[in-house]
Protein backbone atom coordinates (compact mmCIF):
# COMPACT_ATOMS: atom_id res chain seq x y z
CA UNK A 1 0.00 0.00 0.00
CA UNK A 2 1.47 3.34 -1.05
CA UNK A 3 1.77 6.50 0.95
CA UNK A 4 -1.05 8.10 -1.03
CA UNK A 5 -3.37 5.24 -0.14
CA UNK A 6 -2.50 5.56 3.56
CA UNK A 7 -3.57 9.21 3.56
CA UNK A 8 -6.77 8.41 1.72
CA UNK A 9 -7.61 5.67 4.18
CA UNK A 10 -6.82 7.86 7.16
CA UNK A 11 -9.18 10.53 5.86
CA UNK A 12 -11.97 7.96 5.70
CA UNK A 13 -11.71 7.06 9.37
CA UNK A 14 -15.11 7.13 11.07
CA UNK A 15 -16.19 9.65 13.64
CA UNK A 16 -15.31 7.37 16.57
CA UNK A 17 -12.02 6.09 15.15
CA UNK A 18 -8.54 7.55 14.98
CA UNK A 19 -5.51 7.17 12.73
CA UNK A 20 -2.06 6.85 14.23
CA UNK A 21 -0.30 8.57 11.36
CA UNK A 22 -3.00 11.15 10.57
CA UNK A 23 -4.99 12.08 13.68
CA UNK A 24 -8.46 13.49 13.36
CA UNK A 25 -8.61 17.27 13.21
CA UNK A 26 -10.16 17.51 16.62
CA UNK A 27 -9.06 19.85 19.38
CA UNK A 28 -7.99 23.14 17.87
CA UNK A 29 -7.48 25.98 20.28
CA UNK A 30 -9.31 29.29 20.15
CA UNK A 31 -11.53 28.53 17.12
CA UNK A 32 -14.52 30.82 16.68
CA UNK A 33 -17.81 29.05 15.88
CA UNK A 34 -18.90 28.88 12.23
CA UNK A 35 -20.38 32.24 11.19
CA UNK A 36 -24.14 32.56 11.11
CA UNK A 37 -25.94 34.57 8.43
CA UNK A 38 -25.39 38.34 8.69
CA UNK A 39 -22.74 37.86 11.38
CA UNK A 40 -19.04 38.79 11.23
CA UNK A 41 -16.50 36.21 12.36
CA UNK A 42 -14.49 38.60 14.53
CA UNK A 43 -15.72 41.62 16.40
CA UNK A 44 -12.59 43.76 16.23
CA UNK A 45 -12.41 46.78 13.96
CA UNK A 46 -11.08 45.67 10.52
CA UNK A 47 -7.38 46.50 10.21
CA UNK A 48 -6.03 49.18 7.93
CA UNK A 49 -3.81 48.29 4.94
CA UNK A 50 -0.64 48.60 7.04
CA UNK A 51 -1.69 45.81 9.42
CA UNK A 52 -0.41 42.88 7.31
CA UNK A 53 2.35 42.01 9.78
CA UNK A 54 -0.05 41.95 12.73
CA UNK A 55 -2.40 39.73 10.71
CA UNK A 56 0.40 37.24 10.13
CA UNK A 57 1.21 37.10 13.82
CA UNK A 58 -2.35 37.03 15.17
CA UNK A 59 -5.35 34.77 14.84
CA UNK A 60 -6.28 31.33 16.18
CA UNK A 61 -3.54 28.71 16.27
CA UNK A 62 -3.57 25.00 15.54
CA UNK A 63 -2.69 22.34 18.05
CA UNK A 64 0.47 20.27 17.29
CA UNK A 65 -1.41 17.16 16.13
CA UNK A 66 -3.39 19.08 13.53
CA UNK A 67 -0.29 20.89 12.29
CA UNK A 68 1.43 17.52 11.92
CA UNK A 69 -1.53 16.25 9.88
CA UNK A 70 -1.12 19.12 7.45
CA UNK A 71 2.61 18.46 7.14
CA UNK A 72 2.19 14.76 6.41
CA UNK A 73 -0.70 15.30 4.00
CA UNK A 74 1.29 17.92 2.10
CA UNK A 75 4.29 15.59 1.85
CA UNK A 76 2.09 12.85 0.45
CA UNK A 77 0.53 15.19 -2.08
CA UNK A 78 3.92 16.45 -3.26
CA UNK A 79 5.21 12.89 -3.65
CA UNK A 80 2.62 12.40 -6.35
CA UNK A 81 -0.74 10.66 -6.55
CA UNK A 82 -2.61 9.06 -9.40
CA UNK A 83 -5.76 10.64 -10.75
CA UNK A 84 -7.90 8.08 -8.94
CA UNK A 85 -6.09 8.71 -5.67
CA UNK A 86 -6.42 12.47 -6.10
CA UNK A 87 -10.14 12.10 -6.73
CA UNK A 88 -10.47 10.51 -3.27
CA UNK A 89 -7.73 12.45 -1.53
CA UNK A 90 -8.97 15.96 -2.39
CA UNK A 91 -12.56 15.92 -1.04
CA UNK A 92 -11.61 13.88 2.00
CA UNK A 93 -8.77 16.18 3.04
CA UNK A 94 -10.90 19.26 2.36
CA UNK A 95 -13.60 17.78 4.58
CA UNK A 96 -11.09 17.29 7.37
CA UNK A 97 -9.59 20.75 6.95
CA UNK A 98 -13.04 22.35 7.10
CA UNK A 99 -13.24 21.26 10.74
CA UNK A 100 -10.31 23.52 11.61
CA UNK A 101 -11.31 26.70 9.81
CA UNK A 102 -10.32 29.49 9.86
CA UNK A 103 -7.16 28.50 11.77
CA UNK A 104 -6.30 25.73 9.29
CA UNK A 105 -6.29 28.20 6.41
CA UNK A 106 -4.11 30.68 8.31
CA UNK A 107 -1.52 28.03 9.18
CA UNK A 108 1.44 27.92 6.73
CA UNK A 109 1.15 24.18 6.13
CA UNK A 110 -2.62 24.22 5.86
CA UNK A 111 -2.54 27.13 3.46
CA UNK A 112 -0.02 25.42 1.16
CA UNK A 113 -2.03 22.20 1.23
CA UNK A 114 -5.28 23.96 0.36
CA UNK A 115 -3.70 26.00 -2.43
CA UNK A 116 -2.60 22.81 -4.15
CA UNK A 117 -5.97 21.10 -3.67
CA UNK A 118 -8.31 23.93 -4.65
CA UNK A 119 -7.74 23.82 -8.45
CA UNK A 120 -9.23 20.30 -8.51
CA UNK A 121 -11.68 20.59 -5.62
CA UNK A 122 -15.35 19.66 -6.15
CA UNK A 123 -17.39 22.89 -5.97
CA UNK A 124 -19.59 21.81 -3.06
CA UNK A 125 -16.54 21.25 -0.84
CA UNK A 126 -15.71 24.97 -1.00
CA UNK A 127 -18.73 26.15 0.98
CA UNK A 128 -16.93 26.04 4.38
CA UNK A 129 -14.07 28.15 3.02
CA UNK A 130 -16.45 30.86 1.82
CA UNK A 131 -18.31 30.89 5.13
CA UNK A 132 -15.31 30.91 7.45
CA UNK A 133 -12.72 33.02 5.62
CA UNK A 134 -14.81 36.06 4.70
CA UNK A 135 -14.14 37.64 8.08
CA UNK A 136 -10.37 37.27 7.69
CA UNK A 137 -10.19 38.15 3.99
CA UNK A 138 -7.42 40.68 4.66
CA UNK A 139 -5.08 38.04 6.01
CA UNK A 140 -2.42 37.23 3.38
CA UNK A 141 -3.03 33.46 3.43
CA UNK A 142 -6.81 33.70 3.70
CA UNK A 143 -6.96 36.13 0.78
CA UNK A 144 -4.96 33.78 -1.46
CA UNK A 145 -7.24 30.87 -0.57
CA UNK A 146 -10.42 32.85 -1.15
CA UNK A 147 -9.12 34.06 -4.49
CA UNK A 148 -8.21 30.51 -5.53
CA UNK A 149 -11.60 29.18 -4.37
CA UNK A 150 -13.51 31.82 -6.33
CA UNK A 151 -11.46 31.13 -9.45
CA UNK A 152 -12.12 27.41 -9.00
CA UNK A 153 -15.87 28.05 -8.88
CA UNK A 154 -15.64 30.01 -12.14
CA UNK A 155 -13.78 27.14 -13.80
CA UNK A 156 -16.36 24.70 -12.44
CA UNK A 157 -19.14 26.72 -14.07
CA UNK A 158 -17.23 26.56 -17.34
CA UNK A 159 -16.98 22.77 -16.97
CA UNK A 160 -20.74 22.50 -16.67
CA UNK A 161 -21.02 22.04 -12.90
CA UNK A 162 -24.08 23.57 -11.27
CA UNK A 163 -23.64 25.52 -8.05
CA UNK A 164 -26.06 24.27 -5.41
CA UNK A 165 -28.32 26.46 -3.31
CA UNK A 166 -26.07 26.09 -0.26
CA UNK A 167 -23.00 27.20 -2.21
CA UNK A 168 -24.84 30.16 -3.76
CA UNK A 169 -26.01 31.12 -0.28
CA UNK A 170 -22.41 31.03 0.96
CA UNK A 171 -21.40 33.32 -1.91
CA UNK A 172 -24.20 35.69 -0.99
CA UNK A 173 -23.05 35.76 2.63
CA UNK A 174 -19.47 36.38 1.52
CA UNK A 175 -20.59 39.26 -0.71
CA UNK A 176 -22.69 40.78 2.07
CA UNK A 177 -19.78 40.51 4.51
CA UNK A 178 -17.30 42.09 2.10
CA UNK A 179 -19.82 44.79 1.22
CA UNK A 180 -19.85 46.06 4.80
CA UNK A 181 -16.48 47.76 4.21
CA UNK A 182 -15.88 47.82 0.46
CA UNK A 183 -13.64 50.87 0.61
CA UNK A 184 -11.34 49.42 3.26
CA UNK A 185 -11.24 46.06 1.49
CA UNK A 186 -10.36 47.64 -1.87
CA UNK A 187 -7.56 49.70 -0.31
CA UNK A 188 -6.09 46.65 1.42
CA UNK A 189 -3.39 44.89 -0.66
CA UNK A 190 -4.72 41.44 0.29
CA UNK A 191 -8.45 42.13 0.38
CA UNK A 192 -8.27 43.72 -3.06
CA UNK A 193 -7.46 40.34 -4.64
CA UNK A 194 -10.52 38.76 -3.01
CA UNK A 195 -12.85 41.52 -4.17
CA UNK A 196 -11.59 41.38 -7.75
CA UNK A 197 -11.90 37.59 -7.84
CA UNK A 198 -15.49 37.83 -6.58
CA UNK A 199 -16.35 40.45 -9.21
CA UNK A 200 -14.85 38.18 -11.87
CA UNK A 201 -16.87 35.17 -10.73
CA UNK A 202 -20.12 37.12 -10.63
CA UNK A 203 -19.53 38.37 -14.19
CA UNK A 204 -18.30 35.09 -15.66
CA UNK A 205 -14.66 35.97 -16.34
CA UNK A 206 -11.36 36.91 -14.77
CA UNK A 207 -8.65 39.36 -15.70
CA UNK A 208 -4.96 38.39 -15.93
CA UNK A 209 -2.92 38.74 -12.75
CA UNK A 210 0.64 39.98 -13.50
CA UNK A 211 3.50 38.01 -11.92
CA UNK A 212 5.38 39.66 -9.05
CA UNK A 213 8.36 41.85 -9.88
CA UNK A 214 11.70 42.42 -8.21
CA UNK A 215 12.83 40.11 -5.44
CA UNK A 216 9.37 38.73 -4.63
CA UNK A 217 9.01 34.94 -4.99
CA UNK A 218 7.88 33.94 -8.46
CA UNK A 219 4.76 31.75 -8.73
CA UNK A 220 5.02 28.30 -10.24
CA UNK A 221 3.98 27.86 -13.86
CA UNK A 222 0.79 26.08 -12.82
CA UNK A 223 -0.18 28.96 -10.54
CA UNK A 224 0.49 31.53 -13.27
CA UNK A 225 -1.67 29.56 -15.71
CA UNK A 226 -4.46 29.53 -13.15
CA UNK A 227 -4.33 33.34 -12.96
CA UNK A 228 -4.52 34.06 -16.67
CA UNK A 229 -7.52 35.86 -18.13
CA UNK A 230 -10.39 33.42 -18.58
CA UNK A 231 -14.08 33.61 -19.47
CA UNK A 232 -16.94 31.17 -19.52
CA UNK A 233 -17.40 29.36 -22.82
CA UNK A 234 -20.14 30.59 -25.11
CA UNK A 235 -23.52 29.33 -24.04
CA UNK A 236 -22.63 28.86 -20.38
CA UNK A 237 -25.03 30.56 -18.00
CA UNK A 238 -24.46 32.16 -14.62
CA UNK A 239 -26.81 31.53 -11.68
CA UNK A 240 -29.59 34.17 -11.47
CA UNK A 241 -28.36 35.22 -8.01
CA UNK A 242 -25.06 36.52 -9.42
CA UNK A 243 -26.35 39.62 -11.25
CA UNK A 244 -28.01 41.29 -8.20
CA UNK A 245 -24.92 40.71 -6.06
CA UNK A 246 -22.64 42.12 -8.77
CA UNK A 247 -24.84 45.20 -9.12
CA UNK A 248 -24.84 45.73 -5.36
CA UNK A 249 -21.05 45.52 -5.07
CA UNK A 250 -20.52 47.78 -8.11
CA UNK A 251 -22.93 50.36 -6.72
CA UNK A 252 -21.04 50.36 -3.43
CA UNK A 253 -17.75 50.96 -5.25
CA UNK A 254 -19.30 53.67 -7.44
CA UNK A 255 -20.35 55.62 -4.35
CA UNK A 256 -16.74 55.64 -3.15
CA UNK A 257 -14.92 56.38 -6.44
CA UNK A 258 -13.15 59.55 -5.21
CA UNK A 259 -11.63 57.64 -2.29
CA UNK A 260 -10.58 54.68 -4.45
CA UNK A 261 -8.49 56.45 -7.11
CA UNK A 262 -5.46 55.37 -5.08
CA UNK A 263 -3.61 53.30 -3.96
CA UNK A 264 -3.02 50.98 -6.91
CA UNK A 265 -4.92 48.05 -5.37
CA UNK A 266 -8.04 50.21 -4.98
CA UNK A 267 -7.69 51.49 -8.55
CA UNK A 268 -7.54 47.89 -9.76
CA UNK A 269 -10.84 47.18 -7.99
CA UNK A 270 -12.50 50.03 -9.88
CA UNK A 271 -11.07 48.68 -13.14
CA UNK A 272 -12.25 45.18 -12.23
CA UNK A 273 -15.75 46.47 -11.51
CA UNK A 274 -15.85 48.23 -14.89
CA UNK A 275 -14.81 45.11 -16.75
CA UNK A 276 -17.21 42.93 -14.76
CA UNK A 277 -20.18 45.19 -15.53
CA UNK A 278 -19.18 45.34 -19.20
CA UNK A 279 -18.71 41.57 -19.39
CA UNK A 280 -22.13 40.93 -17.87
CA UNK A 281 -23.72 43.51 -20.22
CA UNK A 282 -25.10 45.36 -17.23
CA UNK A 283 -26.95 48.64 -17.87
CA UNK A 284 -25.05 50.02 -14.85
CA UNK A 285 -21.78 49.90 -16.80
CA UNK A 286 -22.39 53.19 -18.62
CA UNK A 287 -23.35 55.00 -15.41
CA UNK A 288 -20.29 53.66 -13.56
CA UNK A 289 -18.02 54.59 -16.45
CA UNK A 290 -19.33 58.14 -16.72
CA UNK A 291 -19.13 58.59 -12.95
CA UNK A 292 -15.47 57.57 -13.06
CA UNK A 293 -14.65 59.89 -15.98
CA UNK A 294 -16.51 62.71 -14.25
CA UNK A 295 -14.43 62.22 -11.11
CA UNK A 296 -11.22 62.25 -13.14
CA UNK A 297 -12.36 65.40 -14.96
CA UNK A 298 -12.65 67.52 -11.83
CA UNK A 299 -10.52 70.63 -11.37
CA UNK A 300 -6.77 70.08 -11.02
CA UNK A 301 -3.81 72.33 -10.11
CA UNK A 302 -2.91 72.62 -13.82
CA UNK A 303 -5.45 75.29 -14.79
CA UNK A 304 -3.94 75.78 -18.24
CA UNK A 305 -5.29 72.46 -19.54
CA UNK A 306 -8.24 70.08 -19.19
CA UNK A 307 -8.33 68.22 -15.83
CA UNK A 308 -8.88 65.01 -17.78
CA UNK A 309 -5.67 65.63 -19.71
CA UNK A 310 -3.87 65.99 -16.38
CA UNK A 311 -5.33 62.66 -15.29
CA UNK A 312 -4.29 61.08 -18.59
CA UNK A 313 -0.69 62.10 -17.89
CA UNK A 314 -0.73 60.66 -14.35
CA UNK A 315 0.69 57.10 -14.19
CA UNK A 316 -2.03 55.88 -11.79
CA UNK A 317 -5.12 57.75 -12.99
CA UNK A 318 -4.35 57.10 -16.64
CA UNK A 319 -4.95 53.39 -16.11
CA UNK A 320 -8.45 54.15 -14.88
CA UNK A 321 -9.12 56.29 -17.93
CA UNK A 322 -7.81 53.56 -20.22
CA UNK A 323 -10.14 51.05 -18.57
CA UNK A 324 -13.05 53.46 -19.02
CA UNK A 325 -12.25 53.94 -22.72
CA UNK A 326 -12.35 50.19 -23.35
CA UNK A 327 -15.98 49.96 -22.18
CA UNK A 328 -17.35 53.40 -23.08
CA UNK A 329 -19.94 53.50 -25.87
CA UNK A 330 -19.22 55.38 -29.15
CA UNK A 331 -21.18 58.52 -28.15
CA UNK A 332 -19.24 58.65 -24.89
CA UNK A 333 -15.90 58.28 -26.69
CA UNK A 334 -16.90 61.01 -29.12
CA UNK A 335 -17.85 63.32 -26.26
CA UNK A 336 -14.58 62.60 -24.43
CA UNK A 337 -12.51 63.32 -27.55
CA UNK A 338 -14.32 66.51 -28.49
CA UNK A 339 -14.37 67.89 -24.95
CA UNK A 340 -10.84 67.08 -23.83
CA UNK A 341 -8.47 65.70 -26.50
CA UNK A 342 -9.21 67.57 -29.72
CA UNK A 343 -6.40 70.03 -30.42
CA UNK A 344 -4.00 68.37 -27.97
CA UNK A 345 -3.17 65.15 -29.80
CA UNK A 346 0.46 65.95 -30.64
CA UNK A 347 1.30 66.50 -26.99
CA UNK A 348 -0.69 63.45 -25.90
CA UNK A 349 0.95 61.18 -28.51
CA UNK A 350 4.43 62.28 -27.43
CA UNK A 351 3.82 62.01 -23.67
CA UNK A 352 5.36 58.90 -22.10
CA UNK A 353 2.15 58.06 -20.17
CA UNK A 354 -0.70 59.78 -22.01
CA UNK A 355 0.11 58.10 -25.33
CA UNK A 356 -1.26 54.81 -23.97
CA UNK A 357 -4.63 56.45 -23.36
CA UNK A 358 -4.66 57.66 -26.97
CA UNK A 359 -3.98 54.09 -28.07
CA UNK A 360 -7.00 52.83 -26.10
CA UNK A 361 -9.15 55.56 -27.66
CA UNK A 362 -8.06 54.50 -31.16
CA UNK A 363 -8.74 50.84 -30.32
CA UNK A 364 -12.44 51.56 -29.75
CA UNK A 365 -13.27 54.92 -31.37
CA UNK A 366 -15.91 55.27 -34.10
CA UNK A 367 -14.87 56.22 -37.64
CA UNK A 368 -15.50 59.96 -37.34
CA UNK A 369 -13.25 60.21 -34.26
CA UNK A 370 -10.47 58.18 -35.92
CA UNK A 371 -10.75 60.44 -38.98
CA UNK A 372 -10.25 63.56 -36.84
CA UNK A 373 -7.28 61.95 -35.06
CA UNK A 374 -5.73 61.08 -38.42
CA UNK A 375 -6.23 64.62 -39.75
CA UNK A 376 -4.68 66.24 -36.66
CA UNK A 377 -1.95 63.75 -35.85
CA UNK A 378 -1.16 62.25 -39.27
CA UNK A 379 1.22 65.01 -40.46
CA UNK A 380 3.14 64.78 -37.15
CA UNK A 381 3.56 61.00 -36.78
CA UNK A 382 7.33 61.45 -36.76
CA UNK A 383 7.11 63.00 -33.27
CA UNK A 384 5.79 59.95 -31.35
CA UNK A 385 8.20 57.76 -33.33
CA UNK A 386 11.12 59.97 -32.30
CA UNK A 387 9.94 59.80 -28.68
CA UNK A 388 9.87 56.00 -28.78
CA UNK A 389 6.07 55.56 -28.82
CA UNK A 390 5.38 53.43 -31.93
CA UNK A 391 2.27 52.01 -30.24
CA UNK A 392 0.42 55.16 -31.33
CA UNK A 393 1.17 54.40 -34.99
CA UNK A 394 0.21 50.76 -34.63
CA UNK A 395 -3.07 51.69 -32.92
CA UNK A 396 -3.80 54.11 -35.76
CA UNK A 397 -3.16 51.35 -38.30
CA UNK A 398 -5.45 49.01 -36.37
CA UNK A 399 -8.19 51.64 -36.36
CA UNK A 400 -7.74 52.15 -40.11
CA UNK A 401 -8.04 48.39 -40.62
CA UNK A 402 -11.46 48.54 -38.91
CA UNK A 403 -12.50 51.54 -41.03
CA UNK A 404 -11.42 50.84 -44.65
CA UNK A 405 -12.31 54.34 -45.88
CA UNK A 406 -9.37 55.74 -43.89
CA UNK A 407 -6.75 53.24 -45.03
CA UNK A 408 -5.32 55.22 -47.92
CA UNK A 409 -4.71 58.34 -45.85
CA UNK A 410 -3.31 56.30 -42.94
CA UNK A 411 -0.85 54.54 -45.25
CA UNK A 412 0.28 57.84 -46.78
CA UNK A 413 0.86 59.42 -43.36
CA UNK A 414 2.76 56.35 -42.20
CA UNK A 415 5.09 56.26 -45.20
CA UNK A 416 5.68 60.00 -44.96
CA UNK A 417 6.59 59.63 -41.27
CA UNK A 418 9.08 56.92 -42.22
CA UNK A 419 10.32 59.14 -45.09
CA UNK A 420 9.69 56.54 -47.74
CA UNK A 421 6.47 57.72 -49.41
CA UNK A 422 8.16 57.93 -52.80
CA UNK A 423 7.96 54.48 -54.50
CA UNK A 424 11.75 54.00 -54.81
CA UNK A 425 12.01 54.12 -51.03
CA UNK A 426 9.16 51.73 -50.24
CA UNK A 427 11.50 48.79 -49.38
CA UNK A 428 12.95 50.83 -46.50
CA UNK A 429 9.46 51.10 -45.00
CA UNK A 430 9.10 47.33 -44.68
CA UNK A 431 12.36 47.07 -42.76
CA UNK A 432 11.43 50.00 -40.53
CA UNK A 433 7.96 48.64 -39.83
CA UNK A 434 9.34 45.26 -38.87
CA UNK A 435 11.38 46.85 -36.09
CA UNK A 436 8.50 48.64 -34.38
CA UNK A 437 7.28 47.45 -30.99
CA UNK A 438 3.69 48.03 -29.90
CA UNK A 439 4.50 48.91 -26.28
CA UNK A 440 7.66 49.97 -24.55
CA UNK A 441 9.00 47.21 -22.37
CA UNK A 442 6.81 44.62 -24.07
CA UNK A 443 7.64 41.31 -25.64
CA UNK A 444 10.78 41.92 -27.69
CA UNK A 445 9.53 39.54 -30.39
CA UNK A 446 6.05 41.09 -30.65
CA UNK A 447 6.34 43.75 -33.26
CA UNK A 448 5.38 45.97 -35.91
CA UNK A 449 2.76 45.50 -38.29
CA UNK A 450 3.61 45.28 -41.92
CA UNK A 451 1.37 42.20 -41.71
CA UNK A 452 -1.61 44.31 -40.64
CA UNK A 453 -1.17 46.43 -43.76
CA UNK A 454 -1.46 43.25 -45.84
CA UNK A 455 -5.07 43.05 -44.67
CA UNK A 456 -5.85 46.55 -45.93
CA UNK A 457 -8.26 46.88 -48.81
CA UNK A 458 -5.32 47.81 -51.07
CA UNK A 459 -2.14 46.07 -49.83
CA UNK A 460 -0.22 46.74 -53.06
CA UNK A 461 2.26 49.27 -51.57
CA UNK A 462 3.51 46.73 -49.04
CA UNK A 463 3.52 43.91 -51.59
CA UNK A 464 5.56 46.05 -54.03
CA UNK A 465 7.95 46.97 -51.22
CA UNK A 466 8.49 43.31 -50.36
CA UNK A 467 9.10 42.42 -54.00
CA UNK A 468 11.64 45.26 -54.29
CA UNK A 469 13.76 44.04 -51.35
CA UNK A 470 17.19 42.71 -52.45
CA UNK A 471 17.79 39.01 -51.67
CA UNK A 472 19.94 39.55 -48.53
CA UNK A 473 17.37 41.92 -47.02
CA UNK A 474 14.52 39.57 -47.92
CA UNK A 475 16.31 36.64 -46.32
CA UNK A 476 17.07 38.58 -43.13
CA UNK A 477 13.46 39.73 -42.88
CA UNK A 478 12.08 36.22 -43.35
CA UNK A 479 14.35 34.78 -40.65
CA UNK A 480 13.50 37.46 -38.05
CA UNK A 481 10.63 37.06 -35.61
CA UNK A 482 8.60 40.10 -36.70
CA UNK A 483 9.46 39.61 -40.36
CA UNK A 484 8.53 35.94 -40.42
CA UNK A 485 5.00 36.88 -39.31
CA UNK A 486 4.70 38.80 -42.58
CA UNK A 487 4.65 35.50 -44.47
CA UNK A 488 1.82 34.21 -42.32
CA UNK A 489 -0.10 37.37 -43.16
CA UNK A 490 0.59 36.90 -46.88
CA UNK A 491 -0.85 33.39 -46.76
CA UNK A 492 -3.87 34.46 -44.68
CA UNK A 493 -4.67 37.74 -46.44
CA UNK A 494 -7.77 37.77 -48.57
CA UNK A 495 -6.78 41.00 -50.30
CA UNK A 496 -3.33 40.01 -51.64
CA UNK A 497 -3.80 38.51 -55.14
CA UNK A 498 -2.66 34.94 -55.73
CA UNK A 499 0.03 35.75 -58.27
CA UNK A 500 1.97 38.15 -55.98
CA UNK A 501 1.71 35.57 -53.18
CA UNK A 502 3.15 32.92 -55.45
CA UNK A 503 6.02 35.14 -56.66
CA UNK A 504 7.04 36.15 -53.13
CA UNK A 505 7.01 32.60 -51.82
CA UNK A 506 8.95 31.35 -54.81
CA UNK A 507 11.64 33.92 -54.06
CA UNK A 508 11.97 32.39 -50.60
CA UNK A 509 12.19 28.96 -52.17
CA UNK A 510 14.97 30.08 -54.50
CA UNK A 511 16.86 31.58 -51.54
CA UNK A 512 16.50 28.21 -49.72
CA UNK A 513 15.13 29.94 -46.63
CA UNK A 514 13.88 27.67 -43.89
CA UNK A 515 12.02 29.84 -41.38
CA UNK A 516 12.28 29.08 -37.69
CA UNK A 517 9.68 26.77 -36.18
CA UNK A 518 7.34 29.53 -35.12
CA UNK A 519 4.13 28.07 -36.49
CA UNK A 520 2.70 25.41 -38.73
CA UNK A 521 2.06 27.84 -41.56
CA UNK A 522 5.70 28.86 -41.76
CA UNK A 523 6.92 25.29 -41.40
CA UNK A 524 4.76 24.26 -44.35
CA UNK A 525 4.96 27.45 -46.38
CA UNK A 526 6.47 25.61 -49.33
CA UNK A 527 3.48 23.26 -49.56
CA UNK A 528 1.16 26.23 -49.91
CA UNK A 529 2.61 27.07 -53.31
CA UNK A 530 0.49 24.33 -54.88
CA UNK A 531 -2.69 26.14 -53.82
CA UNK A 532 -1.82 29.33 -55.71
Amino acid sequence: MGAGQRVIDSCEVGANETSRDFPRLGAVSAFPPPPQPNMVVHAETPPEPDMSRQWRQSGPRLDPDTAEYFRRALETLEEGLSEEELALFTPNVLSEVSRSLPAGALHPGGSRLLLQLLPRAPPDTLTPLLLHLGGVSRHPRASRLLEAALRRLLRALGEGHALGAELQGALGQLGALLGQDLGGLARDPNGSFVLRALLGLLSGGTDPVPPPKGAEPKPKKEELNAKEAWSLPEGAELPPSFRPLLEELAQGLEQQIPALLSPACASLCLQGALRALHRSQSPSCSRFCRALIGCLSQDSPAHDQSPLLTSLQDPDRSRLLEAAMTVLDPPGLRELFQGHLRGHLRGVASHRVANHGLQRLLDHAPEDVVSEVLSELGPALEEPLARGHPGVILALLGAAQRHPRLQGEALRCLFQALRCWAPPHHPHCVTALAQLRPLEGGDSDKGAEPESLLHFRDPSPIVRALRALPPPALAALARSGPGSRVWDAILASGTVPKNPKKRLLKRLQVLKIHPKKRGEKRQNWGKNLVFF
